[in-house]
């Protein structure tokens, strides 16, 4: 198939629209209108007597469709690539016979998105499904008095450790073998810890105050007890006596020990996450993880009795061999342990995964089933939704949606999401994100993604987490 976007420049959303449709199809991506030969789908834009033709043509399967629509010339560019994203999603729902539950909706935060439209515009303007938008307002709700809570002059610190066991089959994340990186380990830690030394330096001086900590991965409890607390003891430079959270993800179940429950708990960690993805034993294994069912739940266990009284977990709906029936299973095998906070996420294909490759016999349409019966159940069980984010290639063009007990919802986790607090970060592949609440400025200061790039350039890192003066003076 060839994707010919032919005299506009609508590309990037044109094409983040058609993969919703076809994911994780192979296109060929073209400026040429030459190029609608064989199977293609032509967009273009045409201009005659002080209007603009937007066509789109669809031949595939041996079947032609054609939609068109004449706008001003004058019309913002903006609004164009919206009226040509509505023409292809027609065209691509009347030969697929399928509805996209967020419409022509592409983007991460869709929560973001809507807040500034009228429910009348999401719906006819953005062909936003009436389910998905009351979602999103319910979320809306729950963020308003967190999105008020914010200290001012304030930020929150997040850590990196991009390593774990084994690497999962549908996993694009920039994470290595902890066996493999063993003999850097304790280089990356100690050049973390300088970081860590220069950001609170940077933030003593523009009198920004530690809010929340995010210690994430990768899978963080590779590391060691000893290293753990070596990490920890870094952080004493911070003045933590105002954080509000403080978040460890644990991570697998197979690398979490009493030791170092202990010592993430004695470092004034109050928030852990166990993440078991599915409790079905055959869908572990079929995804490539080194621990059973059995082992989550006593690492849950193992997490209460050493005193977290927040702790999350993860599932993911549309894992390879995974079915309807067996996806509630492990829903509610999560929900009889009562977590605060349960995190459901859709599968999304990256490129970088293996199961992208491999390809993923999953049926079409079980994903979005258990998607909804998450909605129901989470909601039976007190759970509400509390923040939410899509990525590309997800599996029924569902989304990832936090689910929490009251008043146990996640800062960071909003904060992060929404964009709604400066985010300073550490460690390869990690991104300080500053943020100017008052005009809606937002900077991202971006590491080196692989550990030993991160190593290697250290010098520039440093020099370049200088650029955070510039924004705050």
């Amino acid at each position: 198939m060839t994707l010919i976007f032919s005299n506009h420049k609508f590309q990037y959303e044109v094409e983040r629209l058609f993969r919703s449709f076809f994911p994780p199809v192979q296109i060929k991506l073209s400026t040429e209108r030459a190029d609608a030969q064989g199977e293609y789908c032509l967009t273009e834009r045409t201009e005659t007597g002080g209007e603009y033709t937007l066509l789109v043509e669809l031949f595939c399967g041996g079947k032609r469709y054609s939609m068109s629509r004449s706008v001003p010339a004058d019309m913002p560019e903006k609004e164009q690539e919206r009226e040509m994203c509505i023409l292809l999603y027609k065209a691509l729902r009347e030969f697929t016979g399928r509805d996209l539950p967020w419409g022509i909706l592409t983007g991460v935060r869709p929560v973001k998105v809507l807040s500034r439209m009228t429910d009348a515009q999401a719906i006819q303007g953005y062909l936003v499904s009436s389910r998905k938008l009351a979602l999103a307002r319910r979320i809306e709700a729950v963020q308003k008095p967190l999105e008020e809570s914010i200290p001012a002059n304030s930020f929150s610190l997040y850590i990196s450790i991009p390593f774990c066991p084994t690497r999962c089959s549908y996993c694009s994340f920039v994470s290595h073998s902890v066996q493999q990186a063993a003999a850097r380990l304790d280089e990356y830690l100690g050049r973390m810890i300088e970081e860590i030394k220069q950001l609170a330096s940077i933030s003593r001086h523009l009198g920004l105050i530690p809010d929340t900590v995010y210690v994430g991965g990768g899978t963080p409890t590779v590391l060691s007890a000893e290293q753990l607390k070596r990490l920890f003891a870094g952080l004493d430079c911070f003045d933590l006596s105002h954080i509000r959270e403080f978040t460890v993800e644990a991570g697998r179940p197979d690398t979490i020990t009493l030791e170092k429950l202990e010592a993430i708990k004695a470092a004034g960690a109050g928030r852990v996450s166990v993440n078991p993805q599915t409790m079905n034993d055959d869908v572990l294994k079929a995804i490539g993880r080194a621990h059973d069912s059995a082992q989550t739940e006593q690492a849950f266990l193992m997490a209460r009795e050493v005193g977290f009284d927040v702790i999350n977990m993860d599932l993911i709906a549309g894992l390879p061999t995974d079915t309807y029936e067996s996806f509630t299973v492990s829903l509610d095998r999560v929900c009889a342990l009562s977590p605060e906070n349960i995190t459901v996420h859709s599968l999304s294909l990256k490129r970088a995964a293996r199961l992208f490759h491999e390809g993923c016999d999953s049926e079409s349409g079980a994903a979005e089933r258990m998607i909804d019966y998450s909605h129901k159940k989470l909601a039976e069980c007190g759970y509400v939704p509390y923040y939410l984010y899509r990525q590309k290639n997800t599996a029924d063009n569902q989304e990832n949606t936090g689910y929490s007990k009251p008043g146990c919802e996640s800062l960071y986790n909003t904060y992060i999401m929404e964009e709604l607090q400066t985010i300073l970060a550490v460690g390869a592949g990690a991104s300080t994100k500053l943020v100017d609440r008052q005009n809606g400025r937002i900077v991202r200061l971006m590491n080196p993604k692989y550990p030993y790039e991160y190593l290697d350039r250290f010098t520039d890192i440093l020099d370049n987490k200088k650029e955070i003066f510039s924004f705050f003076v």
